[in-house]
């Protein structure tokens, strides 16, 4: 390689990555979902051993087992398997209920366009009860319960939502051609978020909300994935499902820091061991950003927390790249620096004890406390 060259490559790699990342942020600037502040159910299968059922899932029917796709631990859902978290009990919808995850849709022996341009298609369902729980409830009472949630969130591959009578379809980002969809949808991971409350149930799909649909009544029990029609054979395809989240309760951030002077932001989330804060935080973020520009008297101590895995040492310093990344992000939102200061705290003010993966959910978090 001539000098030229090389300097020329030293010169380029930078400026993609920035570019990258500025495509990712324009992505998500509008995006308002923002998780309940109260981790229920957490797994991303990091502690799980390969080709074995998953420690906090109960599978209704198929076969579900733990998988690794590049680097990416995951579930990966076969022969039309139903799976539901074990956490027993309804779950409340009167304040706010959010469930995330990623799912990956992949050809059994080729790419996913090749899967769809043989005409062929993916599903997930998502269902408000375990097969376990309908049977001990029985059919007509479970049916007066759950109301509208009798019906299933649909989410296609191709990018439509359905539920209860509403349907919507992702658009966001450039069409692949060749398949005539947004390109974001295949071989590639999205992400979902899920909003419920009382009155009205939204599903976004990456940055894009897909779809909004009213609630009248009802409640919640589990939230069961069944991935319809996937096959084991050499034709068809496979599903996969990482990074689930469930949580719940809607406070307000203002409210908060107005009564006590501290806001616990759970909905900024970041890469597993790393200071990269992922992109469906950006609703948080914007929310906070948006807080600061209408009442110019707000200053804050950013904080950054972690549960105890790992070294005391690695801990604080993940926790204080964590708190700066936050910073750097929301001065580039339009807050002055001068007004946030940072601090990691690593794992010396847990929130809960660090015996289960929803208490190290909750322990894992970025405070803003009013200085």
């Amino acid at each position: 390689m001539s000098l030229k060259l090389f300097i020329l490559t030293l010169i380029l790699f930078p400026a993609t990555t920035f570019v990258f990342a500025q495509v990712a942020d324009k992505t998500y600037e509008k995006f308002d979902f923002v998780q309940g502040n109260k981790v229920l159910f957490e797994d991303n299968f990091l502690e799980e051993s390969l080709n074995e059922i998953p420690s906090y899932w109960e599978v209704g029917q198929g076969r579900a087992e733990v998988s690794k796709i590049g680097t990416d631990m995951c579930l990966g859902l076969l022969n039309n398997a139903r799976v539901s978290p074990r956490k027993k009990g309804s779950y409340s919808v009167q304040d706010k209920l959010t469930f995330e995850f990623d799912y990956l849709f992949r050809g059994n022996s080729s790419s996913w366009k090749k899967v769809l341009q043989d005409g062929w298609g993916g599903q997930l369902d998502i269902q408000f009860v375990s097969e376990k729980e309908w049977q001990n409830d029985g059919g007509s009472e479970m049916t007066e319960k759950l109301g509208d949630f009798m019906q299933s969130i649909v989410i296609k591959s191709e990018g439509v939502v359905t539920f209860n009578g509403f349907t919507g379809t992702y658009s966001a980002g450039e069409k692949d051609s060749d398949v005539d969809l947004p390109a974001d949808l295949i071989d590639k991971w999205v992400h979902v978020s899920i909003a419920i409350n009382k009155r009205s149930l939204k599903v976004y799909l990456n940055a894009q909300r897909v779809l909004n649909a009213q609630i009248s009544a009802g409640d919640i029990y589990t939230f069961q994935i069944n991935a319809d029609q996937v096959s084991e054979g050499e034709d068809g395809y496979q599903s996969y499902i990482k990074n689930v989240r469930i949580a719940e309760g809607g406070a307000d951030p203002y409210k908060l820091l107005t009564s006590n002077g501290k806001y616990i932001a759970r909905g900024i989330t970041f890469d597993v061991g790393k200071s990269t804060i992922r992109p469906e935080s950006f609703g948080e973020l914007n929310g906070i950003a948006t807080l600061m520009k209408n009442d110019a008297t707000l200053k804050f101590e950013i904080g950054g927390h972690t549960d105890s895995d790992g070294e005391e040492s690695a801990n604080i310093k993940l926790s204080q790249e964590r708190a700066d990344a936050v910073k750097k992000k929301l001065t580039e939102l339009g807050v002055e620096a001068s007004r946030l200061t940072t601090k990691g705290y690593g794992e010396g003010k847990p929130f809960n004890d660090n015996s289960s993966p929803e208490n190290k959910a909750n322990n894992r978090r970025v405070e803003f406390v009013k200085i």
